[in-house]
């Protein structure tokens, strides 16, 4: 048995350990070869400020009202409470209302209503799932992060220059440049009774508000194209719910009318994992010759020749590894520089017909490079491996921004119940 330990400095520590559990807690995502930092390049791209955790809309709006009502106290107030703790309560309080609001209309994803430490308590704060959602759409007006917002927010006597263009690193100097801390947010829906009826539902002023600031501040992604077209977000909520992201971007017609640079986008992130596809295929079947059973390795074995079949026909014209590495930097994700050879040299070695040994040997490489003494296939380990191991599909965060987008079409076409 293993275990996750850590020095708990801060809440922002705290969460972000959570949000790692969390992913790991799901099936299929674990990432034995080290290409998820590219995986979350391709989703930052089309689905910026859409995280895999995140689960209704509403949580979009309902974090910026909290700091609202925190500007409303008092500077003595103000000064008596940290805004953290005081999101902590006010989250709790929300989660509490959503479920008693909900009991005759029970709806999947209110935050914390499975999964509480203890009663009353929000384990997986919405502050932190949405934070970078909250910023990116400019709900907030701030590049900070959350605990940094929160320490300058909380201060009633610092100059919002600060606060609004501030950064962790860099601190704005204007003392007069504007006098109200709550300008920092943007002019949401808000009621000063908001709570009272508080669901997961958006009221159409709601959707409204936050399909604009979705399309003004991000309109070249994925997200913002659906959204700013009424057609298009028609047809995208009625796809299949079990398409996965390759049948997506093969059959989804209303998809050539999108910007150039945002198909190449999509069509590369499909052709990335047709390709590390067979990468993770050799890395089972290598698993299930070293640790599993005959049977199990016939399995893999016979997946890998359907997958190098359907390969044969990959049209290699069309891909640019270079176009990947330039689509990671303009995201500002950091890959290893052993991860960038074994991509290049797998799909170079695909490319060339490199023998089985020599691909088999790249696996080997990379696990170890990327796990060090964790790797499965290094001669000391010993353990029984009876299923797939590692991630077995990229959708891109497809899923999640489906039931964004779901929320804010129901508000739009008044489905949702008015809360504001």
């Amino acid at each position: 048995m293993s275990g996750i330990g850590w020095v708990d400095f801060s809440s922002e520590h705290r969460e972000r350990v959570k949000s790692v559990i969390d992913l790991l807690s799901s099936p299929g995502v674990i990432d034995e070869l080290g290409i998820g930092v590219i995986r979350d390049a391709f989703s930052d791209a089309m689905f910026p400020g859409i995280s895999t955790i995140q689960t209704r809309a509403k949580y979009f709006l309902t974090v910026p009202r909290l700091f609202k009502e925190y500007e409303k106290l008092s500077p003595k107030k103000r000064r008596r409470i940290k805004l953290i703790e005081f999101l902590k309560d006010e989250e709790n309080r929300c989660m509490e209302m959503m479920v008693e609001n909900h009991a005759t209309d029970p709806q999947g994803g209110i935050i914390g209503e499975s999964f509480a430490n203890k009663q009353g308590e929000v384990q997986r704060k919405p502050s932190s799932v949405y934070w970078t959602g909250i910023r990116q759409f400019g709900l907030v007006q701030t590049s900070q992060s959350l605990q940094g917002f929160c320490g300058r927010f909380a201060n009633p006597d610092r100059p919002l220059l600060d606060i609004i263009h501030g950064s962790d690193k860099l601190k704005g100097d204007d003392a007069d440049a504007a006098e109200r801390v709550e300008d920092a947010i943007v002019g949401l829906p808000y009621a000063d009774d908001w709570r009272e009826s508080l669901t997961v539902y958006l009221s159409k002023d709601e959707a409204e508000f936050l399909s604009n600031q979705i399309q003004a501040k991000v309109p070249r992604s994925l997200i913002g194209q659906i959204l700013l077209d009424s057609a298009v977000r028609e047809q995208f909520l009625e796809l299949p719910n079990d398409w996965n992201f390759t049948t997506f971007a093969d059959e989804a017609v209303f998809l050539t009318g999108f910007p150039t640079e945002l198909q190449k986008i999509i069509l590369a992130a499909r052709d990335f994992w047709q390709l590390l596809y067979g990468a993770h295929i050799r890395y089972n079947c290598l698993l299930q010759e070293r640790h599993g059973t005959s049977d199990g390795k016939d399995d893999f074995e016979e997946l890998w020749e359907e997958w190098r079949e359907g390969v044969k026909s990959f049209d290699w014209n069309r891909w640019d590894t270079g176009f990947l590495w330039t689509l990671v930097k303009s995201q500002h994700r950091r890959v290893r520089e052993h991860t960038m050879r074994f991509v290049e040299n797998w799909i170079d070695g695909v490319h060339d017909g490199s023998d089985l040994t020599a691909l088999d040997d790249l696996v080997r490489l990379q696990e170890w490079r990327n796990k060090k003494s964790r790797a499965r296939l290094q001669p000391t380990a010993n353990e029984r491996v009876d299923k797939w191991i590692g991630i077995d599909d990229l959708n891109y965060r497809l899923n999640v921004a489906r039931g964004i987008i779901r929320d804010i079409q129901d508000g739009l076409r008044e489905q949702g119940v008015s809360d504001a």
